[in-house]
């Protein structure tokens, strides 16, 4: 089928033209008969040394941690204790609970502990924490201090 369009292509080409135009007809038939194996056509890259933050996963490096200061003197203290992956501790009146990250579409930050329904949501302005089971806000406007 190409062969036929360039044949039809080759036609209305003066013959400067059509010189050139076989050359490439020529080239173009060449490299479809010669396979190329894929790994020669792709540059070896050399391997690049990760930094830590660059293994961590985008919520753990946008998470602050510390102690928060909320509305109606509520206090919030989240921590990071050892690995990523181990989750992160929320502090409330003095009990500590396990939270997990829970991936977000408005790149907020939101940990959640389904058995106890504790929602922590962090945003760059703030930060609050929610009961998802009876639909209540805990802590508004939590800042660290």
């Amino acid at each position: 089928m190409i062969a036929a369009i360039v044949s039809r292509r080759l036609s209305a080409l003066p013959l400067t033209s059509f010189a050139l135009a076989a050359a490439v007809a020529v080239a173009l038939s060449a490299c479809s008969s010669t396979p190329v194996p894929v790994t020669e056509t792709k540059p070896v890259l050399p391997q690049l040394l990760q930094s830590p933050a660059a293994t961590q996963p985008s919520w753990a490096t946008q998470l602050k941690t510390g102690a928060f200061s909320c509305e109606m003197g509520n206090k919030v203290e989240i921590r990071m204790d050892g690995r990523v992956t181990d989750g992160v501790t929320l502090v409330w009146k003095g009990s500590s609970y396990m939270m997990n990250p829970v991936s977000t579409s408005t790149g907020a930050v939101r940990l959640e502990n389904k058995g106890e329904g504790l929602v922590w949501i962090q945003i760059p302005s703030k930060s609050m924490l929610l009961n998802s089971k009876v639909g209540q806000q805990l802590a508004n406007d939590c800042r660290t201090r």
